[in-house]
């Protein structure tokens, strides 16, 4: 039961396989001609997009840490929708955003909502209320 594996880049059939000295249960394959990496679902087509979309989530992580998660999940949906063939909702948007953020263990470095509204909404509830008790008191 032999299967007979060629590169997609260039179409050799020498490959060998190598184990990384700190990673040894991540085994490659490596192109003895071109020598490129081959990963089980690479494809020079498939490539620019995975190199797209790879983009896409790393400035998700970077706006996430600075802006906040709101922000971050829109640009998601915005960019990916942009992709070829991909049509995503927003609750998928914002769970991918939410899995990539947990993946990389940056859950308690994500910019958290500013409180400050409800401040200045409770000052001017506090001057509205002043103001009425003065009217009536002052006649």
């Amino acid at each position: 039961m032999s299967t007979e594996l060629a590169c997609p880049w260039c179409g050799s059939p020498h490959i060998i396989r190598t184990i990384p000295e700190k990673d040894p249960f991540n085994v490659m394959l490596v192109c003895q001609q071109c020598q490129r990496v081959i990963s089980g679902n690479d494809h020079p087509s498939t490539q620019k997009s995975r190199s797209a979309t790879r983009a896409i989530e790393e400035k998700t992580i970077q706006l996430a840490m600075g802006a906040g998660k709101l922000p971050a999940v829109r640009y998601y949906l915005t960019e990916m929708n942009k992709q070829p063939g991909a049509n995503l909702g927003l609750l998928e948007a914002k769970e991918a955003v939410e899995s990539l953020i947990a993946a990389r263990g940056l859950s308690s470095a994500v910019k958290k909502p500013n409180k400050n509204g409800c401040v200045i909404v409770l000052i001017i509830l506090v001057l509205i209320i002043a103001s009425i008790v003065y009217f009536y008191t002052h006649r």
